[in-house]
């Protein structure tokens, strides 16, 4: 018996996809059809958009040799929270060591592993990877350095499929789920440094670069796969990182007087303002933010081994975090079915705690 014969489709799916993804899992050993229902495109882009985004802080454990590798899922409740690390589930591996986190879509994040230079796409809310097509381009073409200057992860809406940007002067490729290929395609700008935090928005993949003297932003437009730059707001002093903050464009910088900055860019009138200043003195070594993670109630600011938790529109401190592990990376995430019946699982370590 189907679910056809006690409701309507409209109405379960509706049901479903609200539910979290360790209960869709399971109902798809129900029936055949709430097993076609949940693996459809339509079905995950949908229960995609209706998850809570989560904060992801990695971890590195420097008490085991090698070093291990694990990660914490943090709601914005709980990030709010006077102890954050209260009421989450237990740490859990990263199935990766020596790896870096380039970028963060729909759930799934695009891990660039060396010394092997592997890519891979990794959904932690189902713990799928897929390797993308070892020999790329790159190691084709010509001598290749275990990590390339830049790569970028990103969904483009246009054709409904995920796309890989990989950069190594003068070389610029991109690689398309579907099709599993690589394509040459126009190199941007020139520069000497580009970042290896990026941003989405409005169809655009940006990140911070460096050409000779001067800092400003490099965009990748994902349907007409062109790049273009935008000037940083003045003054800009040192500049972190790229984000966005509400929809808009922003730019996080510091000065030598331990004081912080987020700038947010108006693109109808192509200005900066100050939206946010922060004083860092309790950090007098570090006098910089390094790293935000940004959601509609509150900003995630990481200063090396501490992170920060403040009120999006009051800017004031709402909770701290700091644990014996070495915090490595901070990213935005959502719950996803992305990579369902997609790569490998890795289930190994599910349990482990810090």
């Amino acid at each position: 018996m189907s679910y056809d014969d006690h409701m309507c489709e409209e109405l379960v799916v509706e049901i479903l996809s609200r539910l979290p993804t360790k209960s869709l899992l399971r109902f798809r050993s129900v029936s055949k059809s709430l097993y076609a229902v949940i693996g459809s495109p339509e079905f995950i882009l949908l229960h995609t958009l209706r998850s809570p985004k989560k904060v992801m802080i990695s971890h590195r454990c420097h008490k085991t040799a090698p070093a291990k590798y694990i990660y914490t899922l943090h709601s914005e409740a709980q990030m709010s929270s006077n102890n954050p690390y209260t009421g989450i589930p237990p740490a859990v591996r990263f199935p990766f060591t020596d790896y870096k986190i380039f970028g963060s879509c729909n759930g799934i994040l695009c891990i660039h592993e060396y010394p092997k230079g592997d890519i891979h796409l990794w959904n932690p809310s189902i713990r799928r990877k897929v390797i993308i097509v070892h020999d790329h381009p790159l190691k084709l073409t010509f001598f290749y350095v275990a990590r390339p200057v830049m790569l970028g992860f990103c969904f483009d809406p246009t054709i409904d499929d995920y796309k890989i940007l990989m950069m190594h002067k003068p070389h610029a490729f991109v690689y398309t789920m579907k099709t599993h290929t690589w394509q040459a395609i126009a190199s941007p700008p020139y520069y000497w440094f580009v970042s290896d935090s990026q941003c989405l928005l409005h169809g655009a993949l940006h990140w911070l670069t460096k050409t000779d003297h001067y800092y400003n932003i490099l965009t990748f437009h994902l349907s007409s796969e062109v790049f273009s730059t935008i000037e940083l707001p003045e003054p800009s002093s040192i500049t972190f990182q790229v984000t966005t903050i509400k929809g808009s464009l922003a730019a996080i910088s510091s000065d030598p007087h331990a004081h912080s900055w987020i700038w947010v860019r108006n693109t109808a009138a192509a200005s900066w303002s100050a939206a946010y200043k922060f004083d860092t003195n309790p950090f007098k070594e570090t006098r910089m933010v390094l790293q935000i993670a940004p959601s509609e109630e509150f900003l995630c600011c990481r200063y090396f081994d501490e992170i920060l938790v403040y009120k999006s529109e009051t800017q004031s401190r709402v909770a701290e975090l700091s644990d014996c592990s070495k915090m490595f990376d901070m990213n935005m995430c959502v719950e996803s079915l992305g990579l369902l019946d997609m790569g490998t699982s890795w289930d190994q370590g599910s349990k482990e705690n810090k």
